[in-house]
This record gives structure tokens, C-alpha cells and sequence, in this order.
């Protein structure tokens, strides 16, 4: 790619972050990828540079030295003496994602970074599938964490599940007509939902 390259680098892109990554390490190895091409192109030829060297007098037998001009190869701007043209590559990231959490991340590098408050503010509808396992408990919410308590479950039914879900929807879906009504004049259509779920339990041993 070389300078020529870094130039035609702009806009946004998504990427899968799969559970058990950190959202900060997907982008440190999108990073790294992008910099590798970035430095993996044929360098431009060196500069030359006027160079006064010794050197025998030609057509003399006797052992004089003197100087003569010659071009030689720069060595400043070699990959060797400098290094990676590129060592860093600033990458905006629309929004996070917890570790155990799975789904698209959106990334922006170049001009595309200032494209993600535009994003944001747009209120993009975001679809959720939430699994979760009942009857019990662990210190951090997680599968993987220590397990603090157990419990029934007989009381938790499909239809109470879906009443929670139907507030959730409903805050969020508030929210957007709060957010969205002084800039439209007038308000939202009522079916309009920001976010929604999925719900997947399943049963603890």
C-alpha cells in the first residue's frame, strides 16, 4: 500500500468480535493487520547522494589516492536503518462489546472516524439475543464465574418473561420518541422500536 495506500484507507467497516475477546484486542489485531500491508509493499528506490570517496588516480602507476565524486544509495530512509514506515494507526470504534458477548463491531479508520457520531446520533435499531441459564447465580453474571447461589425456578414462566421484555422495549422505545420528537416537529410512529430481543433460557442442573 505505502503512503499511497494510508490515502485510499478511509471509511467504516465491521468486523465479529466472538465471545471470550476482548472488543480492545479485535482492534489491536485489526491494527496490527492493516499496518503489516501497509509495510509489506516494495519500498521506493533510495535517494542518491553525492558522496566524495578515495580512490586511486587513474592512468598512474603510483599509489596516490585522491578524491572523487560518487553517487551512492542513501541509507537514511532504508527499512533497515528506519524501521516500519508505519508503526500506528488511529481506528475509532462505534461501540463496545462486553467479553462474553458476541455480534458485530463497527470500526473507522481515516476520514471514517468522524462518520461514527453521525452513526450514534441516527439511532440505528440494535436486535439483541440475550441467553441466560435459571437457577442460579454468579458473582460476576457470567457463565464462567463463581457460582454464589441456587434456587427454583418453577416460578418463572414464557409469559412473565415476555412482560419484562415488553417493559424493556417499551423504556427504550420512550426514550427514542424523548430523543427524536424535537427534531422531527412531530412525534414518532408508535411501532417504532430502537431495540429489540431474543430470549434464550435454559434450565440450571
Amino acid at each position: 500500500m505505502g503512503s499511497s495506500g494510508l490515502a485510499r484507507l478511509q471509511g467504516l467497516f465491521a468486523v465479529y468480535k466472538p465471545p471470550g475477546l476482548k472488543w480492545l484486542h479485535l482492534r489491536e489485531t485489526v491494527e496490527l493487520q492493516l499496518l503489516k500491508g501497509l509495510n509489506a509493499q516494495q519500498p521506493p528506490a533510495p535517494d542518491q547522494r553525492v558522496r566524495f570517496l578515495l580512490g586511486p588516480v587513474e592512468g598512474s602507476e603510483e599509489k596516490k589516492l585522491t578524491l572523487r565524486a560518487t553517487s551512492v544509495p542513501s541509507l537514511t530512509t532504508h527499512r533497515l536503518v528506519r524501521g516500519p514506515a508505519f508503526t500506528n494507526l488511529k481506528i475509532g470504534v462505534g461501540h463496545r462489546l462486553d467479553v462474553q458477548a458476541s455480534g458485530v463491531l463497527v470500526l473507522a479508520v481515516g476520514h471514517g472516524r468522524s462518520l461514527l457520531t453521525d452513526m450514534y446520533d441516527a439511532h440505528l435499531t440494535k436486535d439483541y439475543t440475550v441467553r441466560g441459564l435459571l437457577g442460579k447465580a454468579t458473582d460476576n453474571f457470567c457463565e464462567d464465574g463463581r457460582l454464589i447461589e441456587k434456587t427454583t425456578y418453577d416460578h418463572v414462566t414464557r409469559e412473565r418473561l415476555d412482560r419484562i421484555l415488553a417493559v424493556i422495549q417499551g423504556s427504550h422505545q420512550k426514550a427514542l420518541v424523548i430523543r427524536m420528537w424535537p427534531s422531527l416537529g412531530s412525534p414518532p410512529s408508535a411501532g417504532l422500536r430502537p431495540v429489540s430481543f431474543v430470549w434464550q433460557m435454559s434450565l440450571g442442573e
